[in-house]
């Protein structure tokens, strides 16, 4: 059978412990039976039973003390009370000592059997709960002590965590500002200052001795110090040479170096150094293109503590490589950038763009000086005229459908002034929002167009001149004859007043045309200057003496002012004569009753030349007669034979000078001739043929 538990059983009778034996034994129990009390105890300190059964009755002592003594010696153990003299005493006595129950004789023992096992049960059922409470209370210790040592473990990780994250944010923060020191390089102009102060914070950073820049220049081919921080020049030179050697044997690699470990030729990594070093070089490389060189001067004793670092300058050397990269580039940029604007604005061509509707939203230099202000509020269609049809140049030019073009317009600038331009354009796209734009780069066409018209004029004047000193040498010997008749017929009318009269007439006409002859013949055939040394000053007051008589007549004052601190000048005295009476003669013309005449002498722009300024306050000329004023035989005077203006150009051109004129400040006319000081004196055979 199954092993139930161990009964011990005590009691005076023999055959009664005999009986229960053999029956709870069959019935699963371990019995063991004593007869005295002494017995029992002397059992119990050995060894431990499941439940007991006593009897009161016993030869020693009491039962009641027996089981008073097992509780002390055995506490789980179940006592049962067997008994043939129960009494109320006994029963509540028993029960005070927690006696399992109390059974009277005789008994059944089927009924015995029945107390023991629930007693069994019971002592098994506590037993199992106080083993449970022992293995709860010992895993409960057991989890208090590893809550302990998990909240000690967990206040020590938080405690390195804490210095790891001060640690974090002290790296963080030094990056953060290593990284906006990076950008200052990239942003700032002058980056030179950027670049010390990076180097500067390096240093602090990384507790470093000194820290030096090393860039590449002229392609690659020249490395030089771009700036330093307490490193001394002659150990700079030292790292120059000894990069370059390597650099000679092709042996330049991209991870950080040992300077120390290049004196063999080949430097070794500063990850795979086995032992100490100084000097750290961190190669700069950005897309395969060589910038230069960042070195850290610091004590390594061991690859353990550049590990420390490495994370740390693994990040600079990445800052350092993009930001340099960038302040190279745009420097590039901006050099290239000042160049354009530089060649824009010195270029002597205009150059405007316009945006996608024709407003003018650019010009250079030299478009504002030809437009004058405001020009960015201009429309494209406001400033050219549109030679091939009547809607707008901006319009047609974009139509067209060819990129460039070139053609000669005409530009209004505002004030009705209308200037001859070279506009060549071309059409831009500047993206797909912008739309297609313009390009215009125009040249003012005035001086080059006075220039073709002073060579037809010149053309047209030398063959009127041929013609006019041909056809006056026909006129002038027919004339002479005439002249001649005329003379004796008055000689012999002598005493007929009336008759002589009439001669006189006509020899005073042909006197006239004489004088238009011989003016006709000196715009033909010049002579040429004779220069010699004279005072411009004493030509001029010679001249105004001449024509005090005739400005008399007309109420009108002359001045002269001279500005001229040397007014000595090596030319023809009497030709100038004759243009300065020319000019002055129709400045007094030209003024009306109580008008003035200034003669100013000055020095001109050009330190070579002298300049004379004619000032009237006449009507002025008017516009439509200003191109035709040096035409030969054009005059507004019906006395005037229109050749005065002509000559006095021939001769001033004659002497290397121009002669032109511009409204005055307030009215009237200011002629302006502008000659040389000094002008060379012709060849004595071109003299004679001139001549």
């Amino acid at each position: 059978m199954k092993y139930k538990g161990s009964i011990l059983i005590v009691d005076d009778e023999k055959s009664v412990l005999e009986i229960m034996d053999q029956y709870l034994s069959e019935y699963g129990y371990q019995v063991v039976t004593v007869l005295c009390g002494r017995e029992a105890l002397d059992l119990l300190d050995n060894r431990e039973f499941d439940a007991a059964l006593i009897d009161l009755k016993l030869p020693d002592f009491s039962g009641l003390e027996l089981i008073k003594k097992c509780n002390k010696l055995c506490p789980g153990m179940k006592c049962i009370v067997m008994t043939a003299f129960a009494s109320q005493e006994s029963t509540i006595e028993a029960l005070r000592m927690n006696v399992f129950d109390y059974i009277l004789k005789p008994f059944d023992l089927v009924k015995i059997a029945e107390v023991i096992d629930a007693a069994v049960s019971h002592q098994l059922l506590i037993r199992e709960n106080t083993n449970i409470i022992r293995r709860l209370e010992e895993a409960n210790k057991r989890l208090e002590k590893s809550k302990s040592d998990l909240n000690k473990r967990i206040l020590k990780t938080n405690v390195e965590l804490e210095k790891a994250n001060e640690s974090l944010k002290r790296h963080v923060t030094r990056l953060k500002i290593l990284f906006q020191m990076g950008r200052d390089i990239s942003s700032n102009e002058n980056w030179s200052d950027a670049l010390d102060r990076f180097l500067m914070a390096i240093c602090q950073y990384l507790d470093a001795d000194g820290t030096a820049l090393l860039m590449f220049s002229d392609g690659g081919r020249i490395l030089q110090v771009r700036t330093s921080y307490n490193l001394e020049e002659a150990a700079l030179g030292e790292a120059v040479d000894t990069i370059l050697e390597i650099q000679r044997k092709d042996n330049l690699q991209h991870e950080m170096f040992s300077l120390e470990s290049c004196v063999q030729g080949r430097p070794v990594a500063c990850l795979n150094m086995r032992k100490k070093w100084n000097n750290t070089v961190i190669p700069l490389l950005y897309k395969g293109r060589w910038l230069g060189f960042l070195i850290i001067q610091k004590n390594y004793r061991s690859r353990g503590a550049y590990l420390n670092d490495y994370h740390f300058i693994n990040t600079i050397q990445t800052i350092l490589t993009e930001e340099v990269a960038n302040a190279v580039n745009i420097s590039r940029l901006r050099n290239l950038k000042d160049f354009n604007a530089t060649i824009l604005e010195n270029i002597n061509s205009g150059v405007l763009k316009t945006d996608r509707s024709g407003n003018v939203v650019f010009v250079n230099g030299r478009a504002k000086e030809i437009l004058g202000s405001d020009t960015d509020s201009q429309h494209f269609n406001d400033l050219f005229e549109n030679p091939f049809g009547n809607d707008g140049l901006f319009e047609y030019l974009i139509a067209r459908g060819e990129k460039n073009c070139s053609l000669e317009g005409i530009l209004s600038l505002r004030g009705k002034k209308r200037v001859p331009v070279r506009v060549n354009s071309t059409v831009v796209e500047m993206d797909e929002y912008q739309g297609p734009a313009i390009v215009a780069v125009f040249e003012d066409l005035t001086d080059q167009k006075r220039m073709e018209e002073e060579l037809r004029r010149a053309d047209r004047l030398r063959s009127l001149g041929e013609l006019s000193a041909g056809v006056a040498h026909e006129i002038r010997n027919p004339l002479t004859g005439i002249a001649t008749t005329a003379q004796v017929l008055k000689e012999q009318l002598h005493g007929e007043a009336e008759k002589i009269k009439y001669l006189t007439v006509i020899l005073d006409e042909i006197k006239r045309l004489d004088d238009i002859i011989r003016n006709l013949l000196g715009f033909a055939r010049p002579v040429s200057p004779r220069p010699v040394e004279v005072s411009l000053t004493g030509i001029i007051e010679e001249t105004m003496n001449l024509l005090i008589d005739r400005a008399r007549e007309r109420r009108v004052s002359m001045h002269f002012e001279n500005d001229l601190e040397n007014d000595r000048c090596f030319l023809d005295g009497d030709q100038m004569k004759q243009v300065i009476l020319n000019i002055a003669t129709n400045g007094i013309e030209a003024c009306a009753d109580g008008g003035a005449l200034t003669i100013y002498s000055t020095a001109s722009t050009d330190p070579a030349c002298v300049r004379i300024e004619f000032l009237d306050d006449g009507e002025g000329v008017p516009e439509e007669v200003a191109d035709k004023l040096y035409n030969p035989f054009f005059t507004t005077r019906p006395e005037g034979t229109g050749l005065g203006l002509s000559i006095s150009r021939k001769i001033v051109e004659s002497h290397g000078g121009r002669i032109f004129h511009r409204e005055g400040e307030s009215r009237g006319t200011r002629f302006i001739i502008e000659i040389p000081r000094k002008i060379v004196a012709p060849s004595t055979k071109e003299t004679a043929r001139v001549s």
